[in-house]
């Protein structure tokens, strides 16, 4: 069969090339060359063949797509649409918000969201293929000890140095009689926007404490429950299409809600956030008070553990008892190099068992939270070995039986498909051991 049988037109009037089919599905040129030049800029010095392996991955993910049609994997909508709006989510973050998105898009949210769907359905069940091959592997320690017995004496990793750090963090808070102008001028406002004296748009950018919708309307996009925090929820989750909620008090401040649209469980609304505003003052009771308790830890009054999860602010504070975390292997123990620049910085200053002097650290939303940071341990670069890294080699151990589980099943898996490669393609390495390309 020739890859002209398979051309096709695009709606740009372009002609497209199939190069390959893997059971009933192609891969275009158009598909490798889009992955291509995405990775391409991202990675300019790459020294592989990038194009080969991201051919071989494309082939790949079809012959898991594929596994998943016969296994009847379904995803439901429901969950595509939770992942579609947390990807959109991120890459606002990123772009400054939901219409500098669209600016840099060129295209609607919406018509974004129709292109992404497809494939972001496909990749949720590869996802869901992979995990039913390969999900349970585990590695015993005897596979561990001989996973590491096979590495080269010449090639066994050196490990950057690594810590265990904690952090405490704490939060300046509002006055009382800036508490009660902030919900005044909610009241007031909330008053105005019903009776039609004043636009929600207009408000919301001069108004809204929330950097992250004020400038679009105060739209929050698509949303459901368990994403916000509960008392916006509630409050959300009630209102029909264009009424506005009461005032709403949550830990940021008051709320001013209007339901934009709701289908089934998914909400989108708007709002409005009027924050109480935190004064100098207040700034300095919180550094006093973290100091407070930094004296508390040091004369044994009360642990480091303890004074975390009585005093620290839950969602700033990382790991249990605030202490950052390998999230490959859940350990305390880190690379100092995988931790905020910020962090490193003041622990060049410290020596194991020390606690920092309480200092300040700006948020991402233009807040500013102070922290003390607990170094309970160092160790210096290393050599790998068992007994001091047993956990990270677990994980490698495990990552190379899960790959090899793949490669086994997917050389048997496709010996029951037709695969059909261009022959172009059979210089990159390994490429031409998938293809039968019998009718």
């Amino acid at each position: 069969m020739s890859a002209s049988a398979f051309a096709q037109t695009t709606k740009l009037g372009i002609l497209d090339e199939v190069i390959a089919v893997v059971g009933e599905s192609v891969i275009l040129k158009s598909d490798l060359d889009k992955e291509y030049y995405q990775l391409i800029t991202q990675m300019p010095e790459y020294n592989g063949n990038l194009k080969c392996e991201l051919f071989d991955q494309l082939l790949s993910q079809k012959l898991l797509l594929h596994k998943a049609d016969l296994d009847s994997i379904v995803v439901a909508d429901e969950r595509l649409e939770y992942e579609i709006n947390r990807r959109i989510e991120y890459y606002a973050a990123q772009a400054g918000g939901l219409d500098k998105l669209e600016r840099y898009l060129g295209i609607s949210i919406i018509q974004y969201k129709d292109e992404m769907r497809k494939k972001v359905r496909d990749q949720m069940m590869i996802q869901e293929a992979q995990n039913a091959l390969i999900g349970d592997l585990k590695v015993s320690p005897t596979e561990v000890r001989r996973f590491f017995d096979e590495i080269p004496k010449d090639s066994i990793p050196v490990f950057s140095a690594e810590v265990e750090v904690a952090a405490l963090f704490i939060k300046p808070t509002a006055s009382k009689v800036a508490d009660d102008y902030a919900k005044t001028t909610a009241e007031k406002l909330r008053t105005e926007l019903i009776s039609g004296q004043r636009d929600f748009c207009t408000t919301a950018a001069i108004y809204s404490g929330d950097p992250g919708s004020k400038d679009n309307c105060g739209d929050l996009g698509e949303f459901k429950r368990g994403q916000m925090v509960p008392e916006f929820e509630a409050a959300a989750f009630r209102l029909k299409k264009d009424s506005f909620s009461k005032v709403i008090k949550t830990k940021y401040g008051y709320h001013i809600i209007q339901m934009i649209e709701r289908r089934g469980e998914i909400v989108r609304a708007r709002h409005i956030l009027i924050a109480p505003t935190i004064l100098t003052s207040d700034h300095e009771k919180a550094l006093n008070r973290l100091k407070e308790i930094r004296g508390y830890i040091k004369s044994d009054s009360v642990s480091w553990c303890k004074a975390v999860t009585d005093y620290g602010v839950e969602e700033l504070n990382p790991g249990t008892c605030g202490f950052y975390q390998d999230p490959n292997i859940g350990s305390n123990i880190v690379e100092i190099t995988t931790i905020d620049p910020d962090v490193a910085l003041h622990l060049e200053k410290m020596k194991a068992g020390e606690i920092s002097e309480p200092h300040a650290v700006p948020q991402m939303d233009g807040s500013m939270a102070y922290r003390i940071l607990y170094l309970k341990s160092e160790n210096p670069p290393h050599p790998a070995s068992l007994e001091r890294d047993y956990q990270k080699i677990a994980v490698y151990a495990l990552e190379k039986k899960k790959q090899d589980y793949l490669d086994t099943w997917a050389k048997e898996f496709r010996k029951r498909l037709y695969i059909w490669i261009d022959e172009k393609y059979f210089v990159c390495d390994g490429i031409q051991d998938w293809a039968n390309n019998k009718m």
